[in-house]
């Protein structure tokens, strides 16, 4: 970078550790360019984000300290830490079988156990933090990746940025060309869409708006937009999803919209299969990955019903097991782990199995496989349908599939080579693109500009 100003970044990213390593890639790619990256953590992943290059601004809260997360805790993996929670997130019907437009309930304001209700006592809980480290470091841009944000930001006079780490539904709720968001409604057949949307609104959309609401009067600030959802940002918004899966062939983006194909995060550390199972690997094997993500693994009678179900086929998985590894055996035909570094093993194999979170499609789609989606809840549905839709894998009922079902779904997608030679032209054309540098290049710009006009 030289010649040009380093400058100061603050990534402030939501307590998951899919929103955190999409973070983690964007803010890799600011480092690499030779800026310098605070990022805003819990202490659940304090200690986990240096070996990035990135600074660490610890925020604290009560309940983190009550759950006194050790560095054992942390070796392991950081939502390990946080088995109370992902307990409580299985008993609010997410992990069901309930239908997308049932799990909605999950996210009603008037719920002490809604998503709104806890996002909102954690931000009070740590705003004066936040607002410290801001005076403090005086950072040139604050990144923001969370449903609600800290009206000192919003409000405040250093820009700040959107960042979504989700299906870009979610940032146009009311667009009447693009399926109700959470859904999984395919885009060319409406039937559906008004019940869905109708119901994401009373809901969803009324629990976010409710709480940002809540903490803006909270702190002294006026209340949001009567329409808003996601906190859009008025300088800049990004978000993460291939072009050959995006919504911009129903709706153009706005100017101030920038399309990463994927945020994609480098993992320094270096991967082999163990010996154990290479031996058993035959060079016509075909390798399957499966992962339903570090939320969706808890559910073990489902882990253990696909495993089940996969171990008749005559592929062989890799399975990432999750919090709950010591709960479940694997078949003959498998390894896995408890965690494992997915970006190093997806160009290792011939096909996905996951719940279809955003990271995981996303990554998938830039190393060029095929992808069969489970999806569980929220966006993933819809991930599921647009990977349908567009040819790049299919989607089968997570909690209601039958065995047979399931193999026949896994040997068409796998043995498809109209599905594998567009996996892998999406691949090559996000790997010549390079978006992830493009958007660092908008933001350098943006900043340039926008300290001239001060």
């Amino acid at each position: 970078m030289s010649g040009k100003k380093s400058l100061k970044i603050f990534i402030y990213s939501a307590d998951g550790v899919g929103h955190i390593n999409a973070c983690v890639g964007l803010g890799q790619a600011m480092v690499n360019r030779g800026h310098e990256v605070y990022f805003l953590c819990s202490l659940m992943f304090a200690g986990t984000l240096k070996k990035y290059g990135f600074h660490e601004i610890i925020l604290t809260t009560k309940q983190h300290e009550d759950l006194n997360i050790n560095d054992e805790d942390k070796k392991i993996h950081p939502i390990t830490s946080v088995k109370m929670m992902l307990d409580k997130f299985r008993e609010t019907g997410l992990l069901s079988d309930s239908r997308p437009i049932e799990k909605l309930e999950c996210f009603d304001s008037t719920r002490e156990d809604s998503m709104g209700f806890h996002m909102y006592g954690a931000t009070v809980e740590i705003h004066q933090q936040i607002v410290d480290a801001i005076q403090r470091e005086q950072p040139d841009l604050i990144i923001i990746d969370n449903f609600i944000v800290d009206p000192f930001i919003s409000f405040g006079k250093i820009p700040w940025a959107f960042s979504w780490s989700g299906n870009p539904a979610f940032m146009f709720v009311d667009h009447p060309d693009i399926p109700p968001s959470c859904s999984g409604l395919p885009s060319n057949d409406r039937s559906g869409w008004d019940e869905f949307r109708e119901k994401f609104n009373k809901t969803f959309k009324k629990d976010v708006r409710f709480f940002q609401n809540k903490l803006n009067k909270h702190f002294g600030y006026p209340e949001v937009d009567e329409n808003q959802f996601l906190p859009l940002s008025p300088h800049l918004n990004f978000y993460g999803y291939p072009k050959e899966l995006d919504y911009s062939d129903i709706v153009p983006l706005p100017d101030n919209f920038i399309r990463l194909d994927a945020y994609c995060r480098e993992t320094p550390e270096p991967f082999e299969l163990p010996e154990q199972f290479k031996s058993k690997l035959d060079p016509k094997d075909k390798l399957i990955y499966l992962s339903l993500g570090s939320m969706g693994s808890i559910d073990v009678d489902l882990m253990k019903r696909i495993v089940q179900a996969l171990s008749k086929t005559p592929y062989k998985y890799i399975v990432s097991k999750g919090t709950l590894h010591e709960e479940y055996d694997l078949a003959d035909n498998m390894w896995g782990e408890a965690f494992l570094p997915q970006i190093r093993i997806l160009p290792l194999v011939d096909m996905v199995i996951t719940h279809g979170g955003n990271n995981t499609v996303t990554e998938t789609f830039s190393v060029g496989k095929p992808i069969l989606v489970m999806p569980l809840f929220a966006d993933q549905f819809d991930n599921a349908q647009r990977i349908r839709e567009k040819g790049f894998g299919d989607r089968i009922e997570a909690y209601r599939f039958k065995d047979d079902e399931l193999i026949q779904m896994i040997d068409t997608i796998i043995n498809d080579e109209r599905i594998r030679e567009r996996c892998r032209k999406a691949a090559e054309r996000i790997r010549i693109d390079d978006s992830k540098v493009k958007a660092c290049e908008k933001i350098e710009q943006f900043l340039n500009n926008y300290s001239k006009n001060q």
